[in-house]
């Protein structure tokens, strides 16, 4: 595994930080800004993506695509690992 890999990334931060705080981004902008923030790690939940992608409510009508969209745009923007 690549010493710089978001997966050893997140372990370090783990490691390093306890509790870890884990603050959630639902674009690709809230997560530069965590990262300019000074978190360790960002999450990505199903309802973020729906109400940002699709403007709905979480009413389990995402797709895994609308996920993986989402994530792809994220992970592009920022070096942090991202919980999904």
């Amino acid at each position: 595994m690549r010493e710089d890999s978001r997966g050893r990334l997140f372990r370090n931060a783990v490691a390093a930080e306890s509790p870890l705080q884990v603050v959630g981004t639902i674009t690709a902008y809230t997560a530069r800004m965590a990262q300019a923030t000074g978190y360790r790690a960002i999450y990505l939940s199903g309802g973020g993506v729906a109400a940002n992608s699709l403007g709905m409510p979480d009413l389990g009508i995402s797709t895994l695509d609308d996920v993986i969209t989402d994530a792809q745009r994220i992970t592009e923007a920022c070096s942090l690992p991202l919980l999904v």
